[in-house]
């Protein structure tokens, strides 16, 4: 009973850190004497099947299981025909042999899966997720009295997995937020309503490396170099957070910020971000940050930060911004016309244009000047 606490426990802590699955599967392992384990998902929502925890497993089955050996898991097919919470004997390797010799050549002899127990959690329209044990082909059967006890972890598993699915919906949503945030070409930061910096896009920290009018402080909140406009800064964030917090019309405010050493100025943007969308609204405040009128000089690393291009299309595309045409940069770089071109196309697809001027255009909108 202790071992199945000690199950229990470790299948709701997965259920919030991912990685922990694979400790499931390996007290699975333990407590049913198995060699290997597996928690199999095929997600129709996200269209694609996964082993979201293992333990026994080969790391080249696991690769390939996600990169299509999983159309071959007959096993898999036959689970889904069972009630979900139904735990059984569900593969006897010797007949499998002659029955689905392909399947047997394929999975069960290359593991040395002789005897294998399945229990289905999930089978409806949204996804399909089973548990599978395997024992050596000189191993015994599943008993009834053991697949009875992983049965009992059936309801765990229910609740567990739901929430799983849960948090796998808000990180690939945070993920794709972050990966669109970070092609803005524009620097932006995004406070709490408590103050303390929740995202900072690529711009927005090659803008604070190069200008010190303002900085990210080790408490994560921001702080402007000059105590008065620091003070300022500080007020239109908090006059923007009580209009979010009490729903109250907002106009957008800005400030400039400056630094002794520097020859522009920081000027940024506050607002508001629009959360009605969500069931409990708490506005965030957003500022948009660009340093106008200085000179050119964007980095190579930053272009790939936003779009991905390498480091020999970042100084074509630099060049072109800085005024020389695609033969003058042939000459400079010491390649030939076509290489250029060829860097070109590339650089078109990978920042969304179709021309040279939309290329200088975005790089020298004052946006993304840098100095």
């Amino acid at each position: 009973m202790n071992a199945l606490l000690d199950v229990i426990g470790d299948i709701y802590e997965a259920s919030f850190v991912p990685q922990h699955w694979n400790k499931v599967a390996s007290e699975l392992c333990r407590l049913f004497n198995a060699h290997s384990s597996g928690i199999f998902m095929e997600d129709y929502e996200y269209e694609h099947r996964d082993i979201i925890g293992s333990c026994g497993f080969p790391r080249t089955v696991t690769l390939a299981y996600r990169l299509g050996l999983s159309k071959y898991d007959y096993t898999f097919q036959l689970q889904a025909a069972s009630a979900p919470g139904q735990a059984q004997q569900l593969v006897d390797a010797r007949e499998f042999k002659t029955t689905h010799p392909f399947y047997y050549r394929l999975l069960l002899k290359p593991n040395d899966v002789g005897f294998l127990s399945t229990m289905g959690i999930y089978r409806n329209e949204e996804w399909h997720v089973g548990i599978a044990l395997h024992r050596s082909f000189n191993a015994e059967p599943f008993s009834a009295e053991e697949l009875q006890t992983l049965q009992l972890l059936y309801p765990h598993f229910k609740r567990a997995l739901r929430i799983y699915k849960e948090f796998y919906k808000l990180r690939s949503q945070q993920q794709s937020l972050q990966a669109a945030l970070g092609h803005i070409t524009l620097g932006l930061i995004i406070l709490n309503p408590n103050g303390s910096v929740d995202y900072c896009n690529p711009i927005a920290e090659t803008l604070l490396t190069h200008h010190q009018g303002l900085k990210i402080t080790a408490r994560n909140t921001l702080q402007a170099h000059v105590y008065a406009e620091n003070k300022q800064l500080h007020s239109l964030i908090d006059q923007l957070t009580l209009a979010s917090k009490q729903k109250q019309v907002h106009h957008n405010q800005a400030i400039a910020l400056h630094h002794p050493d520097q020859e522009h100025v920081i000027h940024i943007m506050l607002t508001i971000l629009d959360d009605s969308h969500n069931q409990n609204p708490q506005g965030k405040i957003a500022l948009y940050i660009s340093v106008p009128n200085s000179s050119f000089n964007l980095s190579a690393e930053t272009l790939h930060k936003l779009y991905g291009i390498t480091p020999a299309e970042s100084n074509v595309a630099i060049a072109l911004a800085n005024g020389l045409s695609p033969s003058q940069i042939s000459e400079s770089n010491g390649v030939s016309i076509e290489t250029v071109r060829s860097q070109l196309k590339s650089i078109y697809i990978k920042m969304g244009v179709k021309k040279q001027q939309d290329v200088i255009r975005i790089l020298l909108s004052g946006i993304l000047n840098i100095k």
